[in-house]
């Protein structure tokens, strides 16, 4: 029964990874925190550190958001103000010394959390179905036949690494 089990956890994760085949990834990882794609394109909008012209954390605002275009020859832009107000766009508070709560527009209650530590490298964490991941990228499933403000979402999956390994983990949407 225990070999069934993990036979079937391999499946259900090569599903989830077979759902961002051929999917670019950021061209420049300089600073980028972690990305979100979706289903309906291969653009992919880019959650980096957000630094001054001397190269310094804005700990004022530490998370810059912009898309590339791979839909366009890899083009990089900022987000239009619609990405920026209805979906793509990010709320930062500074909880205490290097730690941030933020969340994207569009998910107001998927709290991700920005730490800057003093040495090593930033990070973000989230909780997904009571388990923290430390966040490389975001992949968004959309229901078909809806677009535009009136989007909906099958499912989100979160990449990133927990408890020492990478991780898939996949948050169903009502």
């Amino acid at each position: 029964m225990k070999e069934f089990s993990f036979i079937i956890l391999i499946a259900f994760n090569l599903l989830f990874v077979q759902a961002q085949e051929n999917y670019p990834s950021p061209s420049n990882k300089t600073d980028v925190l972690f990305y979100i794609q979706h289903n309906q394109g291969k653009n992919t909008f880019i959650y980096a550190l957000n630094k001054n012209n001397k190269g310094e954390i804005d700990y004022n605002n530490p998370i810059q958001v912009y898309r590339q275009l791979f839909d366009k020859n890899g083009e990089v832009r900022p987000l239009t103000g619609i990405q920026k107000t209805f979906a793509y766009g990010i709320n930062v508070k500074k909880l205490s010394g290097d730690k941030y709560e933020a969340n994207i527009v569009s998910i107001p209650d998927q709290k991700l959390y920005l730490h800057l530590p003093k040495s090593g490298t930033p990070f973000v964490i989230t909780k997904v179905n009571g388990q923290y991941i430390r966040l490389d990228r975001i992949f968004i499933k959309i229901k078909d036949g809806t677009s535009g403000l009136s989007t909906k979402l099958d499912y989100i999956l979160y990449y990133g690494q927990s408890n020492g390994k990478n991780q898939t983990l996949k948050q169903e949407m009502p």
